[in-house]
């Protein structure tokens, strides 16, 4: 299944549905402004039908927020929410893992954010992993 993916033509956020076991297992891609980060994780499955939700609901009213957080919120914290009076849309938030080397490990991770035009909510609420979990 396609990504979704929101951009403001330098920066984007890309968000995928690797596996559905239950709980949703999910890749997430961030280039923000030269910053760039991948992080792979478990969304339980409650939090991940919510972000669904909350998109589509999103797309429609233009008010409120879609919020996508995984199993431990400091690897994944992700908000599109209204920016402005004019309808841009935040995208903002981090991700990040502990990077094992040399028996001791690291905390990498990116904070992003950046604005889209709402139009880039259709694309995205018509994305068929948001649709299928949109309870």
């Amino acid at each position: 299944m396609p990504p979704l993916r929101l951009t403001d033509g330098t920066s984007f956020l890309e968000i995928d549905l690797t596996s559905w076991d239950g709980d949703a297992f999910v890749s997430v891609a961030i280039e923000s402004r030269g910053y760039a980060g991948r992080n792979d994780m478990h969304v339980f499955s409650e939090a991940f039908t919510d972000f669904c939700a909350s998109l589509i609901a999103l797309q429609r009213s233009l008010k409120g927020q879609a919020r996508l957080t995984g199993v431990m919120s400091d690897e994944l914290d992700i908000v599109l929410a209204p920016a402005d009076a004019l309808g841009h849309i935040a995208v903002k938030g981090h991700t990040g893992h502990h990077v094992h080397m040399a028996h001791t490990s690291y905390w990498h991770a990116v904070h992003f954010g950046f604005q889209i035009e709402p139009t880039q909510l259709d694309a995205a609420a018509r994305v068929p992993w948001v649709t299928e979990h949109a309870v």
